[in-house]
Order: structure tokens, then sequence, then C-alpha cells
């Protein structure tokens, strides 16, 4: 019996010897491998870790300052904090580039698995780059320092996310970020504050498509083109889901689009600031889909308080808020100039200010298609409260409403004018103000405006508390309900002066007011064109006479 026991116990302590051992080689596994390369625990510095780690390695660093320029030598490898959802360990991990170029440079076609992740980045000046293209039929050199804080360049598409971007400056493009020559990285959860560039403030795109998501830039600023993001030449980026406010610079005090068709949606763009074109996003040469955003309390000298849509541009603006937005001259939500046509679909453009030339639309030799859309509350201390559209532009207007905007001259609701040609169907102009041509005042223009209510807009001191085509414009009406404008002088409705056409089909003229014409009247060798016999219907205008000069030709006629 005890000779089995003892066979029993020698088994058993081999069993234990063995378990001991793999233990022990598991240990001794993990204590070889571990996936987090520490700095400053085992390498001194961060350059020194990334040339010791390989593709899948994990680095972590620690709260301090670094006085480095990295580069991540085309690795897939994850660079982060210790913590990088953690703001205060984000604000206490610094790579600091002294001042001596790009803090981070992935130049080596490094992809997605590549991450820069929880680091405050400042104090770069950027790369000296040289990039060519042609434009125009020309060859364009552009040669310069180029991102400040990080330079993405050669087809390289990292994931940069959750970092603080702040104090970078270069003298070209990219003062945060550059992102150039068919790079595509991921530039998402990060905060760019107080960069600066010639271009790009925060950041620039050249030739690539990244995808720019759910970041904050506050407070850059571009001596020319983009205060917070240049989307440049032949580039089509996502920009979605980021808050930007606070930035400026000459043109695009947010977001300008050069040569490139990007997607700009969702939004948050208000407060910020441009001298010449676009106090939150300026459009040249593109075509970009503008979807979405909300756009409010931007400001610009010239130009667009709100959106500026210049050289032949065609963008697609649709579904945004564009609210509040101030500039001295030409649209104080849109302006859309030098041959442009975007399509402006199912927007709300309201409260936006602006001296001389529409308070919520400025068209000037240019087209454009406006439809589902809502302009209400617009200023202007001159000419077109709604829309302003002049020097041979076409609009063609639908489904949209145009309400309580205020023009300090003429035509509240739209002015129309030099040569200028309006289609308007199926739309609501109600409760416009102005000195003259309360809903509509045309000059050498040509309107068409069928099924449309033109209701209770004033001419407060003046005549057309509805329409006032004037200087041989003509204007063809059908199926449209003049309902309670009032003129202080002549033409409740409408009046036609000055050699100017009007044609008549089928419209309801009620509860119109004004001195003589309530629902309207002719000066001026005007021509008003009415069926015979007439197939429109009066009710209730102030006073009740419509035409005195047909009035009167019809006596003759009867004598």
């Amino acid at each position: 019996m005890s000779e089995k026991n003892g066979v029993i116990s020698g088994k058993f302590k081999l069993i234990i010897i063995g378990a001991v051992i793999l233990v022990a080689a598991i240990i001794a596994a993990v204590l070889l491998y571990n996936p987090d390369i520490s700095v400053p625990g085992k390498y001194r510095t961060i350059q020194q870790a990334i040339e010791a780690a390989s593709d899948g390695d994990v680095i972590v660093v620690e709260p301090g300052v670094y006085y480095e320029q990295i580069n991540f030598m085309g690795k897939e490898i994850t660079l982060r904090s210790t913590d990088p959802d953690n703001v205060e360990v984000v604000e206490a991990t610094i790579l600091d580039g002294r001042k001596r170029g790009s803090v981070v440079t992935f130049n080596s076609g490094e992809g997605q698995g590549a991450v820069l992740s929880g680091f405050t980045i400042t104090g770069g000046v950027g790369t000296l780059e040289v990039l060519e293209h042609q434009y125009d039929g020309e060859d364009i050199v552009n040669e310069g320092y180029y991102g400040g804080g990080v330079l993405v360049t050669g087809n390289s598409s990292p994931t940069i996310t959750k970092n603080i971007i702040r104090g970078n400056s270069v003298d070209l493009d990219g003062g945060g970020i550059a992102v150039q020559e068919n790079s595509n990285p991921e530039i998402t959860g990060n905060t760019f504050e107080n960069n600066s560039a010639f271009n790009g403030g925060a950041i620039s795109i050249w030739q690539s498509s990244p995808l720019i998501e759910d970041n904050q830039f506050e407070n850059n600023q571009a001596g020319y083109l983009g205060g917070a993001i240049l989307v440049d030449y032949d580039s089509s980026p996502v920009i979605n889901d980021n808050e930007i406010f606070d930035n400026g610079s000459t043109s695009g005090g947010a977001i300008a689009v050069w040569y490139g068709n990007p997607v700009i949606s969702a939004n948050s763009i208000h407060n910020n600031s441009a001298i010449w074109y676009g106090g939150g996003i300026a459009v040249f040469d593109s075509s970009p889909s503008i979807d979405g955003n909300d756009i409010s309390r931007n400001s610009a000298t010239n130009n667009g308080g709100g959106i500026a849509v210049a050289e032949n541009s065609s963008p697609i603006i649709s579904n945004n808020i564009i609210s509040r937005n101030y500039t001295e001259e030409n649209g104080g939500g849109i302006a859309v100039v030098e041959g442009s046509a975007p399509l402006i679909l199912d927007n709300d453009i309201s409260e936006n200010a602006v001296l001389f030339g529409g308070g919520g639309i400025y068209i000037y030799d240019s087209s454009a298609e406006v439809s589902g859309t809502n302009l209400s509350g617009n200023l202007v201390q001159q000419d077109g409260g709604g829309i302003a559209l002049l020097a041979g532009s076409t609009l063609i207007i639908g489904n949209s409403i145009i309400d309580d905007n205020t023009a300090g001259r003429a035509g509240g609701g739209l002015v129309i004018g030099d040569g200028s040609t309006v289609t308007i169907e199926d739309c609501t102009i109600t409760g416009n103000k102005a000195i003259t041509g309360g809903a509509i005042i045309s000059q050498a223009s040509e309107s068409t405006v069928l099924r449309t209510i033109i209701s209770d807009n004033i001419a407060q001191a003046g005549s057309g508390g509805g329409v006032f085509l004037m200087v041989n414009s003509s204007g063809d009406f059908r199926q449209c309900d003049f309902i309670g404008n009032q003129a202080a002088e002549f033409g409740g409705g409408m009046v036609v002066f000055d050699e100017s056409m009007a044609i008549l089909r089928g419209n309801d003229f009620t509860g119109n007011e004004a001195q003589m014409g309530g629902a309207y009247i002719g000066f001026g060798d005007a021509s008003i064109d009415i069926a015979d016999p007439d197939d429109n219907t009066y009710n209730n205008n102030v006073p009740e006479d419509t035409d005195p000069a047909q009035e009167e030709d019809e006596t003759n006629e009867e004598e």
C-alpha cells in the first residue's frame, strides 16, 4: 500500500513541476514580448521607438514635453499618449517641433494602420516642398513650407485622431496639417487652434481626398484662402460634422475651395470672417456639395457673408441653415458672381444683412436655380431684401417662400435689374417691405411669374405694393394671387411704368390698396395686356379702378 502511495506521490510531483515550468514559460514570454513600447521607459526618444518598432506595434508615450520632429517611416504602428480620451493627458503629452520643421511626417505610403493619437502638437513650421500642376493651360509651381504640425504626403493615408494641434505656422499651406500628393488620411476628433498659414490656417489639401470629421477648428488664420481649411487643386475630401468658428482669412473665413469638389456636410460654421469672398465658405472654379450645414453669424467685407460662389463655380447648396450672416456689399447670405451657376435647394436663408445688394442672395453676371427654399427676415439698406438679380443674370425659383424681408430703398422681396431674367413658379412672396416695390421691382429686365401668391407686401413711401415694372421691363403674370398689398402712392397690386409691359392672365386681385390703382395701374407709355374678356378677378381693392389709361380708352371708344 505504501509502495503505491510512493508511486502516486512521484507522479504528482512530476505534474506539479511540469505546471510550474509551463507557467514560468508563459511569464517569460509575456515579459519578453510587450506589445506596448514605452517612451521614455524603454526608449529615450519617440523617434528611437519608431525606428525599433514593427508593423502592428503600439508605442505609448508618457506625459511630458518631447522636443522632436518625428517620421513614421512607412510603418503601420500606433503612436499614442497614455490616454487619448483624457483631455488633461493630451494637454500634458506635448510634441514640440521647436520651429525646426514639421512636427510629424508621413511621407512613405503609410496606411490607416499608422495611427497618431492623443498628443498636443505645437511649434511646427513645416517642410520645404515643391508642388507642380497645370491649370488653365499654364504650368504652376508652388514652392514653400507645408504642414506645420503634420505633413502627410506621398500617397500616405494615416489615421490622425484625438490630438490638439495648436500654435503651428507655415509660410505657404497647412498651418496645422498639409495633405498632398494623393494622400487620404482620416483626420477625426482633433482640436485645431491658433494655427496660421498663407492658405489653410489649420488644414490644406492638395490633390488628395481625406476624411475630416468631428474636429473643432478655432481661431486659425490664413493670409489668403481658407482660415480653417483650404481645399486646393483637384481634391475631393469629405468635411463632415465639424465645428468651425472664429477663424479668418482674406477669402473663405472658415473654408475655401479652389478647383476642387469636396463634400461639406453637417458642419457648424459660425463667427468666421473674411475680407473679400465668403465669411463662411468661398468657392472658386469648383463644384462642391454643401449640404446640411449651419452657417451662421459669419461676416465678409464683400461678397457673401455666409457663402461666396465665384469664378464659374457650380455647387449644390442644399438643406443648410444660412442665418444672421453679414457683409457690407453683395449678398448677406449668399453671393453668386463671375459666371457661376449654383443649385440652391431646400435651404433656410434668414435674418442675413447687407448694406448694398441682396440681403438673402445676390446674383451678378451669373445664373442660379432656387427650389424649396425659405428666404425670411433678410435685410438690405438699399435694394433686394430677399434677392438681388443683376447684370444679365438668370434665376429660376420654384416652390419657395420669400417673406418678411426688408429693403431700405427698392424690392423688399426681389430686385431684378440690368437685363436680367427671372422665372418664379409656385412661390409665396409675402410680408416684404421697401420704399418702393414691396415684393418685386424690375428695371430693364424680364419676369415670368406663375401660380404665385404675392400678398401683404408694402411699398412704404412709393408705388408698387406688390410689383413695380419700370424702364422697359416686361412681366408675364399668370394664375397669381395679389392679396392685401399696399402702396403709399400708385398700384397696390402692381404698377407698370416707363415703357414697360405686363401680361395679366387669370390672376386674382383682392384687397390691395393705393392712392390710385388699387389692383394695378400703368403710366408713361406702359402696356398692360388683358384678355378679352378679362379673365382676372377683382375684389375689395381700394380704389376699385384698375388702369386709368385703359378706362379712358374705353370711354373714348364708347363716345
